[in-house]
């Protein structure tokens, strides 16, 4: 395994992300496009039709007064205890209902083909599909720093990647790979695999954490330790990617954008060994960094 295994791949990573992120909408979708089963009858004068005129129908609902013509909108109060009752464990269901609540809300206003309200209610449904990230789980602190000089650098290199060949399922690929069979299967026990990759990125996290690090590199290393403990809690929401695929999908792409970041930083950290004149054999378990350089 290299170091390329664990950051992105452009192409499959949009053809996955195409496939649950489909199924993520449609789930929505069809929720919220379902029409509620009513009985299929209007009254006409005094005889009920069930199948109307329609005709007859319309010049009955135009003979009414303006008054009538259109329910009365909802008061703000009345919609937000709609709000809070469709929030449920399940971020699709919630998601799905609190569109569906406000798209009603906005019709009964006589909103809703605006472009302003549409994307005010994309806004909204946006906002809870967003992962926090939370706090930073390493400090400084927690990091053995030495001083900077070829040797500790060297040996700093060669300690990383040692680390990273110990956890070959923490990578992008074993976790694309999980994601595909269950998205393609639509069977969620596919994704209890997510479980163990996931274990593998907190380990490679707190390993790395402990290696001695010069200081000049802290920075940078630090950086790619929480971001790698980070990764490592998206596993969870990930693994809901079939019973909520808005969850899922919000796992997903806090976890790409980690991934970002960490090739970045990979990227800056192999900079530095040029710079400063170390090359790595082919040998040595650091020779991935000399392909890393720009």
């Amino acid at each position: 395994m290299y170091i390329k295994d664990i950051l992105p791949s452009t192409q499959f990573t949009l053809v996955v992300g195409s496939i649950l992120l489909a199924g993520g909408l449609i789930y929505a979708a069809d929720f919220i496009t379902t029409p509620i089963s009513t009985p299929a009858t209007i009254a006409v004068g005094s005889q009920t039709n069930t199948t109307p005129d329609w005709a007859r129908a319309l010049e009955e609902i135009q003979a009414q007064s303006p008054l009538n013509r259109a329910p009365q909108a909802p008061s703000d109060a009345d919609v937000q205890k709609f709000l809070d009752a469709a929030t449920s464990a399940n971020l699709t269901d919630t998601v799905a209902r609190t569109l569906f609540i406000n798209l009603s809300s906005a019709a009964a206003q006589g909103l809703g083909a605006d472009i302003p309200t549409q994307d005010s209610l994309i806004a909204d449904a946006a906002a809870k599909i967003e992962q926090e990230r939370g706090a930073p789980d390493y400090t400084t602190t927690d990091l053995t720093l030495v001083t900077d000089s070829p040797a500790t650098l060297r040996s700093y290199g060669n300690r990383v990647m040692s680390t990273i060949l110990a956890h070959p399922s923490a990578t992008m690929r074993q976790t694309y790979t999980i994601l595909s069979t269950g998205a393609e299967t639509q069977n969620a026990s596919k994704l209890s695999g997510l479980r163990a990759v996931g274990a593998e990125y907190a380990a490679l996290a707190r390993e790395l954490a402990a290696l001695p690090t010069p200081k000049t590199l802290a920075p940078l290393h630090l950086s790619a330790v929480n971001n790698l403990s980070r990764m490592a809690k998206t596993f969870p929401d990930m693994e809901k990617m079939i019973s909520d695929p808005l969850r899922g999908m919000g796992g997903l792409q806090v976890y790409q954008s980690l991934a970002d970041e960490t090739s970045r930083v990979f990227t800056s950290i192999a900079t530095i060994f040029s710079k400063n004149g170390i090359l790595f054999n082919k040998d040595e378990p650091g020779v991935t960094w000399n392909s890393l350089v720009p």
